[in-house]
């Protein structure tokens, strides 16, 4: 008895320490920012409420970012055929992460 007791509980925990995580994933409001990758000069992305991301035509990314998405950390950038970009996550006012591929460094601020 005092098994399932515990089990219910731990399951219960760990639920409950999920939905914190994903709820503290800070908002990414639609608007201009600036995008800089590695030793790259920033560039300015736009970013729509509805997961849509324009890009400038001097980002040096590589791919065409077209798509944003959250995660339970922070949130996602996709490219035109939905592979994941990058990673960020929140680091004070800004959100960083790495690039999937070549594990570059980005930050992407307002």
């Amino acid at each position: 008895m005092n098994k399932s007791r515990f089990l219910t509980l731990t399951i219960l925990l760990a639920l409950s320490g999920f939905g914190s995580a994903y709820a503290q994933a800070p908002a990414l409001a639609a608007g201009t920012y600036k995008l800089a990758i590695g030793t790259k000069a920033p560039c300015d992305l736009t970013i729509t409420a509805d997961g849509a991301v324009t890009q400038a035509a001097d980002c040096a990314t590589g791919t065409n970012l077209t798509k944003w998405a959250p995660t339970t950390a922070g949130y996602q950038l996709l490219s035109a055929d939905g592979a994941t970009y990058a990673v960020l996550k929140p680091h004070g006012e800004t959100l960083e992460g790495v690039t999937f591929a070549d594990q570059h460094k980005l930050v992407l601020s307002h």
